[in-house]
């Protein structure tokens, strides 16, 4: 059980850790954070897929829309404090549609995944490990208790 909540967690935070990329890659081009329209499409498929998988759909939106939120949220904040920092364009920004969607995409493939796993064994989350160096605590925090209400309300 340790192990494959220990994968789970491993998972998302690697998900969460292209979130400065894809920050980079709206601010080097101008484009919004939040786009309605690839969200409610991302969402619809990411859904499905989590149906396949076995896990509710109310309760794959919610666990959805509560990483998408925080991705955001943390993008956001990155942005915000570029802007004003007066920061220039990132010379190493990766493509945000062929290198960095495609990672963020086999992720969150991954932990749909794992949460099945972990609701078809009954098995719940009582406590938040703790938050990688690199992400910040408040998103952590976040993206761990959406992940959590998943698994503990999707048995």
């Amino acid at each position: 059980m340790e192990d494959l909540l220990s994968k789970m967690t491993n998972i998302m935070a690697m998900r969460l850790r292209l979130m400065p990329e894809v920050a980079m890659h709206k601010w080097n081009n101008q484009l919004p954070v939040f786009d309605a329209a690839r969200e409610e499409e991302l969402l619809d498929k990411l859904t499905q897929m989590a149906m396949e998988f076995g896990i509710a759909e109310e309760t794959a939106k919610q666990l959805l829309q509560g990483q998408m939120d925080v991705a955001k949220k943390w993008q956001e904040e990155m942005i915000s404090q570029w802007r004003h920092d007066h920061v220039g364009v990132f010379s190493n920004a990766r493509d945000l549609h062929h290198e960095i969607r495609p990672e963020v995409a086999k992720f969150s493939k991954a932990m749909l995944e794992h949460v099945a796993l972990l609701i078809s064994m009954n098995i719940s989350i009582s406590q938040t490990p703790p938050c990688p160096a690199d992400i910040p605590e408040i998103f952590w925090q976040e993206a761990f208790e959406a992940l959590r209400n998943a698994v503990n309300h999707g048995q």
